[in-house]
């Protein structure tokens, strides 16, 4: 989209042309980008509240990890990409073109690589109905549970599912001209998170950081098999990056960073090289998907005798749920009176919601019939709002509601974006080939 170009930005007397070219070269510190724009903004005229009108918003998606339960944050975005083809009067309208910074952890780190991923003429290689559609198709065979006992014993000690026919599914998928994709083949900026048990502590994939240097470049497949290795479900993932130097021994990212809602907007808050004009959270706009609460709720009766084997699976559930909670609540807080900004649309109490809902049944027709059903019902429900203290409310608007105007408020950003006289996120472009090659920054 048309914005400011750095060649005239650097023609401005007014900007330090040393400032000028360290941004240019993503070479400059924060405060060297932070102290161009000031002068750049000051130059252009006009009183503070104008200029914070001018500076537009950043749109960021975040979607949780959850396993099959993703064909429910799917096919919102589904249902929110038809909004925007509806909205904006463009058929080929795709939810990449809409947000800035796309963030997932374990399955929500998939459906954002399938989402970002660009094919030979720079445009996504997926609708977002294929995504959920995918989920729904492969589930079965992704979670194929052994039918001996032999078999499930050996699930006790061994990982439960066999991690190839992921990995063969990721590689037929995320290629091009028969080549790998890469993190530097994403059209906007993504955040998947891992833990690394090499170094004992979170990996965090950036598109940014590939665009930077060649070690932080890592296939795509990889970088999905990573987010998705739960433990106990598939074995960790061992990769490398495209040069090499960098290696990672990865497990699920919903270990670290269930809900990377936090994650995004810190990303975007402190990146002043790419998003330069954002001055704090009322410069975002935020939607946050989870998939689906549990909400199991316990007795004293039923926990006081109980020891640890008895503990292992339902504390896994609670610390992932309440974390993942605890974000959105955080987040919402911190949006105060801008918080109709922050959306996040989450389908509580699952557990009295779908029959039998372990392991077992993750890949069942019935199972995936069901979340199906439940991802439409979501957007039926009330919006819900945390308050200040604890303790969620529901607000009159429904999801899918507030799922409308959201849309409205993408669409207005999307069209403000071409008449706006300074730039509201500088991007790289995405590498046509996996190589190192220079880049020219876009802007929008």
């Amino acid at each position: 989209m048309p914005g400011v170009t750095w060649e005239a930005l650097e023609e401005c007397e007014f900007l330090d042309r040393e400032v000028c070219f360290h941004v240019k070269e993503y070479g400059g510190g924060a405060m060297q980008q932070a102290a161009a724009w000031e002068k750049l903004v000051a130059a252009s005229g006009g009183g503070c509240e104008e200029q914070q009108e001018d500076r537009g918003k950043v749109c960021i998606l975040s979607i949780d990890g959850g396993g099959m339960r993703g064909i429910i944050p799917a096919r919102v975005l589904a249902y929110l990409e038809e909004l925007l083809k509806r909205k904006s009067g463009n058929p080929e309208a795709r939810i990449a073109d809409y947000f800035d910074v796309l963030a997932g952890t374990s399955v929500g780190g998939v459906l954002a690589t399938m989402l970002s991923a660009c094919d030979a003429n720079n445009r996504p290689l997926f609708r977002a109905d294929k995504t959920w559609r995918l989920i729904a198709e492969k589930g079965r065979s992704l979670f194929k549970v052994p039918n001996s006992l032999w078999s499930r014993v050996r699930g006790l000690v061994r990982p439960r599912f066999s991690s190839k026919q992921l990995e063969r599914l990721l590689k037929q998928y995320l290629v091009r001209d028969g080549r790998p994709l890469t993190l530097r083949d994403t059209i906007k900026p993504v955040l998947i998170p891992c833990y690394d048990l090499a170094t004992a502590g979170p990996f965090l994939f950036s598109r940014a950081d590939a665009l930077e240097n060649q070690t932080w470049n890592f296939n795509l497949w990889e970088v999905c098999r990573a987010t998705t290795a739960v433990p106990s479900f598939f074995k960790p993932a061992y990769m490398k990056s495209v040069d090499g130097n960098t290696s990672c021994t990865a497990v699920d990212g919903g270990v670290v960073m269930h809900n990377p809602t936090a994650a995004a907007v810190t990303h975007v808050l402190h990146n002043k090289l790419e998003f330069p004009r954002v001055r704090g959270v009322h410069d975002l706009l935020v939607l946050s998907l989870g998939t689906g609460q549990m909400e199991q709720t316990y007795g004293y009766q039923t926990v006081r005798g109980w020891g640890s084997f008895k503990w292992v699976k339902p504390i896994a559930k609670i610390v992932l749920e309440s974390i993942s909670d605890m974000i959105d609540h955080t987040i919402s807080m911190s949006f105060g009176d801008f918080r109709q900004q922050y959306l996040r649309i989450q389908m509580s109490g699952l557990h009295c919601r779908v029959s039998g809902g372990e392991e077992e049944d993750v890949g069942s027709h019935a199972y995936v019939k069901r979340l199906m059903e439940l991802a439409d019902e979501v957007l039926d429900h009330k919006s819900m709002e945390h308050l200040p203290f604890g303790g969620r409310m529901p607000l009159n608007a429904s999801n899918r509601e507030r799922l409308d105007w959201f849309a409205d408020q993408l669409v207005l950003e999307h069209n403000a974006r071409s008449s706006r006289k300074s730039p509201t996120v500088i991007l790289k472009p995405s590498c046509p080939t996996s190589c190192c090659c220079p880049h020219q920054n876009s802007t929008t």
